[in-house]
């Protein structure tokens, strides 16, 4: 199988000669649910913006859908069928939900009603809320806000950065639900998580990122199941269920 898209021996950062990313190889397949998980300061938010042009890799190359876009700008990286969705700053918080979404259609040709009832027929809140302003939103309508108008563009490939960061225990399984079901349309997503046990549960797989580094990558059960990984990164109480 052809990787939909590949990060290959890449070193990034914010400050020349400081690199957050250190040599990081990385790739997923087309339909596939990948997590990235790890320490606070591991890389993972800066790998996710490294893929989308948020960051320039001082070497190294990333290829989507067989074509290099190491270098590109996030608006020529949307037009190749890529969409991201940040932890914060994720709808335009003065307008409301409909527009949020008209927003996210802004390089479709023709009609938006048709994108605009599927968004609302896979997150029925926002079709209940279409009139009110996006910043009046919970934080797990504000996430499904963010993700609605990422797939106006009906993106091969969804960039979610720590979609749980600051729910509650409620609103997270709700999110983890519709990353699932977005999944399940055949949307390839990688998941940038705080939450490890949970996205490694839902992941086809995973990657541990430790100090720019991929440390280790598996199934979502293989990195589930290995003690050590449990132990770091799952918390020192984690045991396996049985």
């Amino acid at each position: 199988m052809n990787h939909l898209l590949t990060v290959k021996d890449v070193y990034a950062g914010y400050i020349k000669g400081l690199y957050i990313l250190q040599g990081i190889n990385f790739h997923i397949n087309p339909g596939e649910l990948v997590a990235v998980i790890g320490p606070n300061g591991a890389g993972k938010s800066t790998l996710a913006k490294a893929i989308f042009g948020l960051l320039t890799p001082s070497s190294g190359e990333i290829n989507f859908k067989g074509e290099s876009i190491g270098g590109l700008k996030p608006n020529e990286i949307v037009q190749r069928g890529m969409c991201y969705v940040p932890q914060i700053s994720n709808v335009f918080a003065a307008l409301s939900v409909e527009e949020n979404l008209e927003m996210g259609g802004f390089i479709c040709k023709g009609s938006l009603n048709a994108l605009k009832d599927k968004i609302y027929t896979m997150f029925p809140v926002l079709a209940q809320r279409r009139r009110q302003k996006a910043g009046t939103l919970s934080g797990g309508e504000r996430q499904m806000l963010g993700m609605g108008r990422a797939l106006m563009l009906d993106p091969d490939l969804l960039i979610l950065d720590e979609p749980s960061a600051a729910l509650s225990p409620l609103l997270v399984n709700s999110v983890f639900e519709q990353i699932q079901a977005i999944n399940q349309t055949g949307k390839a997503i990688i998941l940038v998580e705080q939450n490890a046990r949970k996205a490694l549960e839902m992941a086809d797989r995973g990657y541990v990122l430790e100090n720019g580094v991929d440390r280790a990558t598996g199934s979502g059960k293989e990195l589930l199941d290995n003690p050590k990984i449990g132990e770091l990164y799952l918390g020192v109480a984690y045991q396996k269920e049985s």
